[in-house]
């Protein structure tokens, strides 16, 4: 591991992958940041930054991504065990999971399931959960392009629909770059997420024994599926930003976040959580 300018830089191993993070400042519960796909740990510059001034705060970077290893094939569950990784090298025993877009949302999710004990909170950023027939449209003329070798010709197109007038010209040729180092089956990993029953999802958010916030900026999310299925769920909305809302509007982003952990830190009665 190495250290600089008080950010702490390593690997976890997940399997035979190593699994690359960075962690800087002190406190408890631990912040973990999860990027989406097609992203890296460095998307979420403005939140360490912010964070580190009063907490621990970590973000890693995802098989396939970033400095990390790649493996032929990916899944939430192998997601998963990157996280699980990285916060026992890091030595944490309690995290809020903070996961950005339909990847690291679903992660964040999948972590609080299989180890509840680990997660106090869960931030969702512009993460998705479709309206069913919308879901069906966008599978029906996207995956079809995955299999050929047209493939990130597709992705482009999708991508480009997040992306919003009012971002700056350097966050678009950013994501557009490094949606240009896109690997194909990370691409159609992230799609198959997609095209995956949706009741595994619902049933990780209906099943939440800790707080969430959802903050929304461009993705079309079924608000009103989110509520039915968590009614504790605290909604936020960002202003003047396309799907990469932490690099577009950080401060805006870093206050709810701010409130959201203040609320996590106040002790909570289970039953307020708990699920019938």
């Amino acid at each position: 591991m190495s250290i600089d300018a008080g950010v702490e830089r390593g690997f976890a191993s997940a399997g035979e992958l190593r699994i690359a993070y960075e962690s800087a400042g002190r406190g408890a519960p631990a912040v973990m940041l999860i990027h989406g796909a097609f992203a890296d740990r460095t998307y979420f510059a403005p939140q360490m930054t912010h964070l580190a001034r009063r907490r621990r705060v970590i973000a890693l970077d995802l098989r396939g991504h970033g400095e990390s290893d790649a493996s032929q094939k990916v899944s939430v569950e192998d997601f998963v065990a990157d996280v699980i990784a990285v916060a026992g090298a890091a030595g944490v025993e309690s995290v809020v999971l903070c996961g950005h877009s339909v990847v690291g949302g679903a992660v964040a999710l999948a972590v609080a399931s299989a180890r509840p004990k680990l997660v106090r909170g869960i931030v969702l950023l512009d993460a998705i959960l479709f309206q069913e027939p919308l879901r069906r449209q966008r599978l029906e003329s996207l995956l079809p392009a995955l299999e050929t070798d047209h493939w990130l010709d597709a992705v482009r197109g999708y991508i480009e629909r997040t992306l919003d007038p009012k971002d700056s010209p350097e966050l678009t040729a950013r994501v557009r770059a490094d949606l240009g180092r896109a690997r194909p089956e990370i691409a159609q990993s992230f799609f198959t997420f997609f095209a995956s029953d949706s009741s595994d999802l619902s049933d990780a958010i209906k099943n939440l024994h800790c707080p969430l916030l959802y903050v929304r900026a461009k993705a079309p999310t079924d608000l009103q599926r989110l509520l039915e299925l968590y009614p504790d769920a605290m909604i936020g909305q960002v202003v003047g930003s396309g799907h990469f809302l932490m690099l577009s509007v950080p401060d805006q982003v870093n206050a709810m976040l701010d409130r959201f952990l203040e609320i996590v830190a106040v002790p909570i009665q289970p039953e307020v959580h708990r699920r019938s």
